[in-house]
């Protein structure tokens, strides 16, 4: 766990320097209030909270959660949902090793159905504003006064493509706009580059096996590029998605959750693809401008099925003697 907060420190580092030292801020407030309800609900189970608060899986569900909401948000939204998180995401299923969905986007998801206004807050990357410093930074989170937020906020680059697209306007009439960077949205472009770099530290470090975060990568890119190749001015490339929103977050940080996430070999690349894939189709054709949190806790319910039906032939068994036949049982 110590290896993945090192991992999210150069997307941090990025953040901080495009958006201020808000997200600091989230990341205190989440951490803390991690740690407070994973004591809490582990001394209602009666478990001593010492031992399991050590492992610092907690903290790392704190800093997901922190790193995907905006960083300027007000502070009870980070605690209210680290609580459905640990609460109801982690505990309600058993505690860590028996959650059968991703803490961190359970939380997030519940954010997002709740209060979605609060969670399109997000910094505005098309012009230059002098964020506030951590004193500011901290009475803009505390107080969350509407006119400072309005002041600083507006569209990712997914939410005015996903606008734009309902207007029926083509890509190349968007093109010009300034929310777009060099070859994504302008900023998380790099903030995505960020991730890249903590991800691989993590593949070099096998952390984390390389199926997972590749295939998931594989199943949005493939898909980008064929509705590129079918219509360039309806989708984006595989560049674009790749580099826009959350996805490297979620193909190094998310998906490769060994808990939620399919464990046979087989399993993985088709629990990654297919998040990949429905990553995709949820921006291109859904209703929300990034799909990541809805596309991994989909595959969370489907991966003991994956599980199932992928487990690896036992050498010198055959298929009847791994699964008996009606005949044989009778």
């Amino acid at each position: 766990m110590r290896q993945v907060l090192y991992a999210l420190t150069p997307a941090i580092a990025v953040y901080v320097y495009l958006f201020g030292c808000g997200i600091l801020l989230q990341l205190v407030i989440a951490i803390v209030s991690a740690l407070v309800f994973e004591a809490v609900a582990l001394r209602l189970r009666g478990l001593a909270p010492h031992a399991y608060l050590r492992d610092g899986s907690v903290i790392v569900l704190g800093c997901l959660l922190a790193l995907a909401i905006p960083p300027y948000a007000p502070w009870w939204a980070i605690v209210v949902g680290v609580a459905v998180a640990v609460l109801i995401g982690k505990h309600a299923f058993g505690g860590l090793g028996h959650n059968i969905f991703n803490p961190a986007m359970v939380g997030y998801i519940f954010l997002l159905l709740c209060y979605p206004a609060t969670l399109s807050q997000w910094p505005e990357m098309s012009k230059i504003i002098d964020y506030p410093g951590l004193w500011g930074s901290a009475k803009m989170i505390m107080t969350s006064p509407t006119e400072m937020l309005d002041g600083i906020s507006g569209a990712t680059v997914l939410d005015y493509v996903k606008t734009q697209a309902a207007l029926m306007r083509m890509h190349s009439e968007m093109a010009s706009a300034a929310t777009f960077g060099m070859f994504a949205g302008r900023g998380w472009e790099w903030i995505n580059l960020a991730y890249l770099c903590g991800g691989g530290w993590l593949l070099w470090r096998r952390v984390v096996t390389w199926r997972l975060p590749l295939s998931f990568l594989a199943g949005l890119a493939g898909a980008a590029l064929l509705g590129y190749i079918v219509d360039p001015e309806l989708h984006r490339g595989a560049v674009f998605h790749l580099f826009a929103g959350g996805a490297m977050m979620a193909a190094f940080f998310v998906v490769t959750d060994p808990v939620s996430s399919a464990t046979t070999p087989l399993g993985m690349l088709l629990f990654g693809f297919s998040a990949g894939l429905l990553t995709y189709l949820i921006r291109e054709f859904g209703g929300y401008p990034d799909g990541v949190a809805f596309a991994v806790v989909t595959m969370n319910a489907l991966a003991p099925l994956i599980d199932r039906f992928t487990q690896p032939r036992l050498y010198g068994k055959t298929s009847e003697t791994e699964h008996p036949s009606s005949t044989t049982l009778r």
